[in-house]
């Protein structure tokens, strides 16, 4: 379980509080959406979570240990995340599949063993995407395209099998095809393994397919908050007019 407890955000250059007094809790298995416009503290929310940002107040809570003070190195064993920025997630100058070496190590001791070992259980996940990347395994991420590197990068974090994914736009630089490729994936997986995930979207009808929560944010508040049947029975076009009747775009 994930629990936020009065979190608020600030930055020097932006007059208001990016987040204000965040409270919220994330059960075990939950798998939540989170919509909002540009600029209402969504992106800031999962970096606090992932220890990119630290808050300037509260806590969080992970397991009812307190994770507040932990350096995102020390929650990367339990937290894995996927960024927007396509730069963020992957080494450049190493191959695919050293990138995903690493990110199996985590919480491991190094070794060469454990390196090989992990190739065929990698080159299967690889394939598992269904975007052809196996064939770019030996290739350097730099010359990969920048949705490819997106995919890799969301392997990555799934591989591990983390406590808690956070996924912000993880399929922005991919073309409509290859993101419901991805799409399909990730609920696959998250629903298979069971894992707690909070994923930022500006998609509405990928809000109201996938998930079994959904959270409305705006100007740093949570705005609305539904789950189970509630959020099932929700359609895109009942979220659109949500967001407009709250003053919000996507």
């Amino acid at each position: 379980m994930l629990a936020l407890k009065n979190i608020s955000k600030s930055f020097p250059q932006i007059t208001a509080k990016v987040l204000k007094n965040i409270n919220l809790t994330i059960d075990e298995g939950e798998y939540c959406i989170i919509l909002g416009s540009n600029g209402s503290g969504k992106s800031t929310l999962l970096k606090i979570i992932s220890g990119e940002y630290s808050a300037d107040h509260g806590q969080i809570f992970l397991n009812d240990i307190d994770i507040t003070k932990q350096a995102i190195s020390h929650r990367a064993g339990h937290i894995s995340s996927v960024a927007q920025d396509i730069t963020k997630g992957v080494i450049q100058d190493m191959t695919l599949l050293e990138n995903m070496s690493l990110s199996n190590l985590r919480g491991q001791d190094a070794s060469y063993k454990f390196y090989k070992d992990q190739s065929a259980r990698i080159l299967e996940s690889v394939r598992a995407l269904g975007l052809g990347l196996e064939k770019f395994l030996h290739s350097n991420m730099s010359t990969l395209s920048g949705g490819q590197r997106q995919a890799v990068a969301t392997l990555m974090a799934m591989e591990p099998r983390p406590s808690i994914l956070l996924l912000d736009e993880h399929t922005s630089a991919l073309d409509p095809v290859r993101q419901g490729k991805i799409m399909h994936f990730t609920n696959e997986y998250i629903k298979q393994h069971n894992i707690t995930s909070l994923m930022i979207t500006h998609n509405i009808e990928d809000a109201a397919k996938y998930g079994n929560r959904l959270i409305i944010m705006h100007h740093g508040e949570i705005v609305f908050d539904v789950k189970g049947q509630e959020k099932q029975a929700l359609s895109s076009g009942e979220l659109l007019d949500i967001l407009y009747k709250m003053g919000g775009s996507l």
